[in-house]
């Protein structure tokens, strides 16, 4: 997909443009989260296994919130040694990671039953509230006069 350019804007002021207006559609409301990080060993790990499955023909990244219930749930089933979602993540946005297959000439279905990525895929660190944020990324406008950095 390409996005009609203006004016020479390069791609990371478009970037900021996204990321300014996300974030002032969402202020003032509870769970405001502007990122979330996960290692690139989650991510290669996610990508390995979806090459592997037949018929994969990409990833579809769903937008979500925390509740109190899942994550109590959630941490009720990790294996020993797993770690825990804070319980700061409440009612925090998210981003879910979910395999989509062509089946049957459908392009981009959502699959879980009998896969190798049997279930959606999270545990990413939420910015805020979690440290580690990067307040000097370039996607973060300069110019924003409520960037109170996270």
């Amino acid at each position: 997909m390409s996005i009609q350019k203006q004016n020479d804007m390069s791609d990371i002021e478009w970037a900021q443009q996204m990321v300014s207006a996300f974030k002032k559609a969402e202020r003032g409301k509870s769970g405001y989260t502007r990122s979330v990080w996960f290692p690139i060993q989650q991510m290669k790990n996610l990508m390995d296994t979806i090459a592997n499955e037949p018929h994969a023909d990409g990833v579809r990244v769903y937008f979500g919130r925390y509740t109190k219930a899942v994550i109590d749930n959630v941490n009720s089933n990790l294996p020993q040694g797993e770690p825990k979602i804070p319980g700061t993540y409440v009612d925090r946005n998210t981003v879910i990671f979910v395999s989509t297959k062509n089946e049957n000439g459908r392009p981009m279905q959502d699959y879980m039953e009998n896969a190798l990525f049997s279930e959606p895929k999270n545990r990413g660190a939420l910015c805020p509230p979690d440290t580690g944020c990067d307040c000097t990324s370039d996607i973060i406008d300069p110019n924003d006069p409520d960037n109170n950095c996270p």
